[in-house]
């Protein structure tokens, strides 16, 4: 009986006790937290027997709770943040520490060798190939699979070579087809890539034929035919230009050391000959004009 009359009265004062939350004491959905619900979950049932008073510093707690579980939340970082911790950090030397996105192999290492040979001066494959193993200590495997690569992007091409060298020995030494060929033999360029490079340089074949009586061009002549008879006047130039420059001895002397210095450019029989014989007709020439404009006296 006693009991009863106890929680009787509790009853009664609870609801007599009982008032509204305040605006400032409700608690929105999105500052529900996990930590909140631990905390609704274990003191549910002793909030909800106090006062008005007690039930306000509970609701307060838990808002301070909420405010820690802000804190705890970490910040995001920007570049600024990523900046500053990577400024006093070695990037280098024995306490370099590797993160492990990019691991070079030595495939990698030979790609970066074979760029830096590049940048030197020009070079075949097989002399880029032969720098790898001999001079670097690379793997023939490596070597290999690093100048595929190098090849496939277009960094290096025996073809590209093959035009320039040819290009260069001509303009600078006037040197034939043939020799510029074995020339690029010895480099290890093969005779697909020396074809393909002598295309926009010499004629086909290497073909040169002196005009022993120049006139003009046809308009009907193909490319073929204009590269050749272009290449036959810039070596006739040269002859003419080597000759002129040489005036030691008789004329014989000049043409033999003329004849020489076609022969070790690689020039055939038939294109020596040719010029020989059209330097023969200006000399020939030259003379017959010297002697008609002298003077002349009767006795």
């Amino acid at each position: 009986m006693r009991r009863a009359r106890v929680d009787m009265f509790l009853t009664f004062v609870r609801t007599a006790c009982a008032r509204p939350l305040a605006p400032a004491e409700r608690l929105t959905h999105a500052e529900a937290t996990p930590r909140r619900l631990k905390l609704d979950s274990s003191q549910s049932s002793t909030t909800t027997s106090f006062p008005s008073r007690t039930r306000g510093f509970a609701l307060r707690t838990r808002a301070q709770a909420n405010a820690d579980d802000a804190s705890e939340v970490p910040r995001k970082k920007t570049r600024a943040d990523v900046f500053e911790s990577l400024k006093n950090q070695p990037l280098s030397g024995t306490k370099y520490k590797s993160t492990g996105a990019f691991q070079p192999t030595r495939v990698d290492d030979a790609k970066a060798q074979i760029v830096r040979f590049l940048e030197y001066k020009p070079r075949t494959r097989k002399e880029l190939f032969d720098k790898l193993t001999i001079d670097k200590g690379y793997e023939a495997e490596d070597a290999n699979e690093a100048l595929d690569a190098m090849q496939r992007a277009g960094v290096q091409s025996d073809a590209a070579y093959a035009e320039a060298f040819a290009r260069y020995k001509w303009r600078n030494s006037r040197w034939a087809a043939w020799r510029v060929r074995g020339a690029l033999r010895q480099k290890g360029v093969d005779d697909r890539d020396i074809d393909l490079g002598f295309g926009p340089v010499f004629a086909e074949g290497g073909a040169i034929k002196i005009d022993l009586f120049e006139d003009d061009e046809d308009d009907d002549e193909d490319d073929e035919e204009n590269l050749e008879r272009t290449r036959a006047k810039e070596l006739l130039q040269a002859a003419r230009t080597q000759f002129k420059r040489n005036k030691r001895g008789d004329f014989q002397a000049r043409v033999r050391r003329l004849m020489a210095w076609l022969e070790r450019r690689g020039h055939g029989g038939s294109v020596i000959r040719d010029i020989v014989t059209v330097l023969k007709r200006e000399e020939e020439y030259s003379d017959d004009d010297e002697d008609d404009g002298a003077l002349h006296f009767d006795d």
